[in-house]
């Protein structure tokens, strides 16, 4: 019988997680009771995922690159994700409005510090480079000086790139807590529109607005871009740049979005016609 390549082994995996998280994040509100199950099932993937790679010949360099790369990262992030929210709900001042704010702010430093600490790592990802795949992927070429970490397991290189996808998610969230406890926006001045389609879709629809440069001539980055439609559409994109990756090697298809939106509006441009 054909062994299971481990790209379809992962995209089950990562499904069943994915459902599992999202019945978790539906049973209580409450941020430490909703983490510490959702750790608890990430753990036991991220466990089936490293029994699966003991037992596994990749194919050649390129699949073993892809796992660390685009693979792994995605289940460890959402661990390191978790494993912080509840630190910081353990160590949320319980004192003033200022108190509270001053807080959110130093941890957001805290993640910024971990970036000014890998820049040339952090924008290697972020450009979906590849010439260093080699350097960065490859369990031959690994950093890990830990003897506690499975060098089987791991290249060093991907548990950075999984920080880093955390700490962007962590960010948002430390935002939204900014946001929430300044009340920066009154109620009447908030926008009335929200969006209630599928987060990929819009973060879809805002990478092929800017890949077109569409905005400031062309000159506003993607964060900019995020930020603003979020603002107008009362919604949290949270880690954009992990979706993307996701819809990059999505087996459904890379534009699903777009193309129902060229469908729908030439539907729309015939029915007009016969009228």
């Amino acid at each position: 019988m054909k062994t299971q390549d481990i790209k379809t082994f992962s995209d089950q995996l990562h499904k069943n997680m994915k459902e599992q998280l999202e019945v978790i994040a539906g049973e209580s509100p409450e941020i430490i009771t909703k983490a510490n199950k959702s750790l608890f099932k990430i753990k036991s993937c991220l466990g089936e995922l490293k029994g699966f790679v003991h037992r596994y010949q990749f194919s050649g360099k390129q699949e073993e690159i892809e796992f660390f790369k685009e693979i792994k990262p995605v289940f460890a992030s959402q661990y390191y994700y978790y494993e912080k929210l509840v630190s910081i709900k353990i160590r949320e001042p319980l004192g003033s409005h200022d108190e509270l704010l001053e807080f959110y702010n130093i941890e957001l430093r805290h993640v910024q510090n971990f970036v000014n600490e890998n820049p040339e790592f952090y924008r290697y990802c972020l450009s979906n480079a590849t010439h260093l795949d080699d350097k960065y992927f490859v369990r031959e070429h690994n950093a890990i000086i830990d003897p506690d970490v499975d060098g089987l397991f791991s290249t060093g290189y991907d548990s950075k790139l999984a920080m880093l996808l955390a700490n962007q998610m962590v960010k948002e969230h430390l935002l939204a807590c900014i946001k929430k406890t300044s009340n920066d926006f009154s109620e009447g001045s908030q926008s009335t529109l929200t969006w209630t389609g599928p987060k990929t879709a819009l973060i879809e629809l805002i990478y092929a607005l800017q890949s077109t440069e569409t905005f400031n001539n062309g000159k506003a980055d993607l964060k900019l871009i995020a930020t603003s439609f979020e603002s107008i559409f009362n919604v949290s994109l949270g880690n954009y740049y992990r979706v993307f990756q996701e819809i990059r090697i999505r087996k459904s298809g890379k534009t699903n979005f777009l193309d129902q939106l060229k469908d729908k509006f030439l539907q729309r441009m015939d029915e007009s016609d016969q009228n």
